[in-house]
């Protein structure tokens, strides 16, 4: 193809960017947010090219934006195989957009606003509506597009997600009347870095505190840093897990109201500043719902009690399972039913169902009759 001789059309130039993440000067990391950032090619796929690819993928390709990653050494067959699916990945989701970007303005423009539906906030109140005519996919995007800042709250009458936005970038997802799963210190628990116990303790002393109203109180996370159980950089990927998966949720919802007003990014999501670029953020909650739909249905009842199969889990080689998988594995007793097990992993929803999903279906765990 040919360069493009105008600035503004870059993007419509480049099907695709492959950035090594070990470079001089600047590393792929840097990279990938100076891109997200550059209105004219934030919307450029990108893989990441790694010597540990599966480390990229798990702590730095939401972060960065990036599609993929793919190890070093690669072949020319793999390469085709990353590059061919991130192309199509990509042209799906610009197809999404497309279809429903008409729809989104028409229905911006006739939204009429209910004061007892969405709570005050300071701010220049710019966009507002229906989540059951305008999906919040949608939403997130055209605030990317539009480089916007400001703050996005969506509900569904039971729960309040606020979405802090920075040039179109997520800075920081807050809920309020969410359930436990999506509180930080989870994440802290899931990685074995403290015990629920420590963030009782500490919450406790917290409680205990006596100061003036105005000077407030530090979050869970920033006292555990204090504390010396988790690290900055700990805390940082912590606070980006918590904020996808609050997006993931927010993609499942079939109804609510949501209102975004410009207003300058307040603490904490100025603190945090996590930049997480919306296209990919999205793109992984839709891959989610999709998911999700299948292992619902295969896992049936939540009420269900499952069963552990002694003699399908002797004739397999458990210690080549996941940790996270021996973990449910050894929670399913006979009395647990599927919900108690998923509360009580201190793993996201999503994760803990998909694993169990996959134990039923390898016939390792049965459903208990009667």
């Amino acid at each position: 193809m040919e360069p493009s001789t105008n600035g503004d059309d870059v993007a419509s130039t480049i099907d695709i960017a492959l950035v090594d993440f070990v470079m001089p000067k600047m590393n792929g990391f840097q990279l990938c947010r100076a891109i997200r950032q550059d209105d004219r090619i934030r919307s450029m796929p990108i893989i990441l090219m790694s010597a540990k690819s599966d480390r990229i993928r798990e702590h730095f390709v939401q972060q960065t934006g990036a599609m993929d990653a793919i190890a070093k050494p690669f072949d020319a067959q793999a390469l085709v195989a990353v590059l061919e699916n991130a192309v199509r990945r990509a042209e799906q989701w610009r197809s999404r957009l497309d279809s429903i970007a008409v729809d989104v303005l028409e229905n911006l423009e006739v939204t009429e606003e209910r004061e007892d539906e969405m709570p005050e906030s300071d701010g220049d109140s710019a966009l507002a509506g229906d989540l059951s005519v305008i999906p919040i996919g949608a939403v997130l995007q055209l605030l990317q597009l539009e480089g916007q800042t400001g703050s996005l709250v969506a509900t569904d009458g039971k729960i309040e997600v606020t979405v802090a936005m920075r040039q179109g970038l997520i800075d920081l997802v807050q809920a309020h009347g969410a359930g436990s799963e999506f509180r930080l210190g989870r994440y802290f628990v899931e990685k074995g870095l403290v015990d629920p116990e420590d963030i009782d303790r500490l919450l406790r002393n917290r409680l205990s505190t006596r100061e003036p109203p105005w000077v407030g109180h530090k979050r869970i996370g920033d006292l555990l840093v204090e504390a010396g159980r988790v690290t900055r950089v700990q805390l940082t990927e912590a606070l980006a897990r918590q904020s996808s998966e609050l997006v993931y949720e927010l993609l499942r919802w079939p109804k609510g109201h949501f209102k975004f007003r410009r207003t300058a990014v307040a603490p904490p999501a100025d603190g945090a500043g996590l930049g997480l670029p919306v296209a990919s953020v999205v793109m992984e909650g839709f891959r989610r719902v999709d998911e999700w739909r299948l292992v619902e249905g295969g896992l049936g009842s939540f009420d269900s009690v499952l069963v552990a199969d002694r003699t399908a889990i002797e004739a397999v080689d458990v210690d080549r399972l996941a940790k996270a998988e021996q973990k449910l594995l050894d929670m399913v007793d006979g009395k647990r039913t599927i919900r108690e097990i998923v509360q009580q992993s201190h793993m996201s929803s999503f994760d803990a169902c998909k694993i169990l999903f996959q134990l039923l279906e390898a016939r390792l765990v049965r459903r208990r009759s009667g």
